[in-house]
């Protein structure tokens, strides 16, 4: 989509917004209420395509990417949205005035800001889907506003019986948030399709050539060289791999570095 939405929305502005479905929606169709181009960028936004959206994230902090590739690397997510809208709009505007709160405003106007859910993910359980609703905020962040607000966006779930929680790297897995950053660009890669290698056997290669001591990039050089590619691609055949759980790549026990060693789980 081009052009970039008012910044010092009025009410009118908003209330088209809502009425052109941003926020809401499902799986590829999903439009999030902020694209990253909407929001003034101090260099922690990113944009991420997912295989199981089947479109491109816009996340405005690194604290929301490292959750959407949690979730991305998760068997159990069938759908990841940003940016949610908390809608009615009005809703949560009630919900503050209850409790004695002020409402969030766009900055520089009187227009009450549309609350958002920065992931709501659907989550797959034997019993049907199950949809959790996440902030993302380090805890070194959050002060006595903050409170109130996350207080909005918890009533708000709390209404409709949904879990919501607060995400924070010091409860959500880093290590291995860092090492699905390290593949990012395998989630969905040009290059990889187009070769016609087969994943399976060049992650086959690069374990069969793997030592407790080696470095990663000295085995993926030697698997790259069996296969006749460089490493760059090498690094995305393997990444892709580890997307689709084909690879034994430890994700949790260090963060992954071209210098450094790596580590194998027993199961795949």
């Amino acid at each position: 989509m081009a052009g970039t939405k008012s910044r010092r929305p009025t009410h009118a502005i908003v209330k088209r917004w809502i009425k052109q479905g941003y926020g809401q929606g499902e799986g590829r169709t999903y439009k999030p209420l902020m694209y990253v181009r909407d929001v003034p960028s101090e260099g922690s936004s990113s944009m991420v395509h997912s295989l199981i959206s089947g479109r491109t994230h816009h996340y405005l902090s690194r604290g929301e990417f490292y959750v959407h590739l949690l979730a991305e690397h998760s068997r159990r997510i069938l759908d990841i949205r940003e940016q949610f809208a908390l809608l009615p709009w009005d809703e949560t505007q009630s919900i503050a005035r209850k409790l004695g709160i002020k409402h969030p405003v766009v900055p520089f106007t009187s227009t009450p800001t549309v609350l958002t859910s920065d992931l709501v993910l659907s989550l797959k359980r034997p019993d049907g889907i199950q949809l959790l609703a996440i902030r993302v905020k380090p805890t070194h962040e959050l002060d006595a506003r903050s409170y109130e607000k996350l207080l909005l966006e918890r009533m708000y779930w709390n209404r409709r019986g949904l879990t919501w929680v607060l995400a924070s790297p010091e409860n959500i897995p880093m290590t291995r948030a860092l090492n699905l950053a390290f593949f990012e660009n395998a989630i969905r890669n040009d290059d990889v399709m187009r070769s016609g290698i087969n994943i399976a056997e060049f992650t086959e290669c690069f374990e069969a050539l793997w030592r407790p001591d080696r470095l990663y990039i000295d085995i993926l050089s030697g698997a790259s060289a069996e296969f006749a590619v460089d490493t760059t691609l090498g690094h995305n055949l393997l990444g892709a791999a580890v997307w689709q759980h084909r690879a034994r790549l430890d994700l949790d026990q260090a963060p992954l570095r071209h210098d450094g060693v790596v580590a194998l789980t027993k199961q795949g």
